[in-house]
């Protein structure tokens, strides 16, 4: 066993980082009752050697055993633009695909890419442990009898979202420029991915409750029916509420007949 002296700032990462480990393994139990100092004291000396005590932390690092989860929460919650990092990539490989010589065949192609990536971030989101996390983490900014411990994880929470819409903004904004449509007035960009999140979100706690079964619409290039996820139906309908076609969009060169 080691009893060599860890800074605080090294000792604080250790155990950081120590309970984020155990949060994206196991999820966030009711009353982050898995996420002890005297766990995650015996996972750090278990791996490292290295004897931790509540005297080493306690009133040295934080205040207390809550105050330690809300600082790995906290960690968590910034780290919330990285879920959104695979849309970029699937809409990109569609884009080649597609017809943008005229209104009809750029409309096409906006429903086909809300449908691939409403599809895509449903399954995304029924196959991921972070997701269920994130949801306990948004729960316990709720619930946190401590104001100050809600203030701390509830801007964490406002940091992640911004940074999550930021990119949804840059990845729309790049896919809809391409496709010859830009925003509604008086909406913005922004707005238009603040939208979408939270679909994506309000469908994903139903997910939690019961499946989604795909509904099978007839929009494939020759009628034929596709199947759509509850979030890709409604991404399709905040896309015709919040963009138009852009009246100076000059297609490159025609794709592709019946690409979207």
């Amino acid at each position: 066993m080691q009893t060599t002296r860890r800074s605080r700032d090294e000792l604080r990462a250790t155990l950081v980082a120590e309970g984020r480990d155990i949060l994206l393994t196991e999820g966030l139990h009711a009353g982050s009752s898995n996420l002890t100092f005297k766990r995650v004291f015996e996972r750090v000396e278990a791996k490292t050697g290295v004897r931790v005590t509540n005297a080493s932390v306690i009133k040295r690092i934080w205040h207390n055993q809550a105050d330690f989860q809300t600082d790995v929460v906290v960690s968590i919650a910034r780290d919330e633009a990285r879920r959104a990092q695979g849309s970029g990539q699937r809409v990109t490989a569609l884009l080649s695909a597609f017809d943008t010589s005229t209104p009809a065949s750029r409309a096409r192609a906006l429903r086909e890419v809300c449908r691939v990536e409403g599809n895509a971030s449903s399954a995304a989101i029924d196959r991921s442990a972070n997701w269920r996390l994130w949801i306990g983490i948004v729960a316990m900014a709720i619930s946190r009898s401590s104001p100050v411990e809600r203030a701390r994880i509830t801007a964490a929470l406002d940091e992640g979202y911004r940074e999550v819409t930021a990119f949804w903004s840059a990845n729309i904004g790049g896919v809809i420029g391409l496709l010859g449509f830009r925003v509604r007035s008086p909406w913005s960009l922004d707005e238009f991915s603040v939208a979408a999140i939270a679909m994506a979100e309000g469908c994903a706690l139903r997910q939690l409750a019961d499946d989604d079964p795909m509904t099978a619409r007839p929009t494939g290039p020759s009628g034929e029916d596709q199947p759509w996820s509850r979030f890709a139906v409604g991404f399709e309908a905040l896309a015709n509420q919040y963009l138009e076609a852009d009246p100076t969009f000059v297609p490159p060169r025609a794709g592709p007949v019946g690409g979207a």
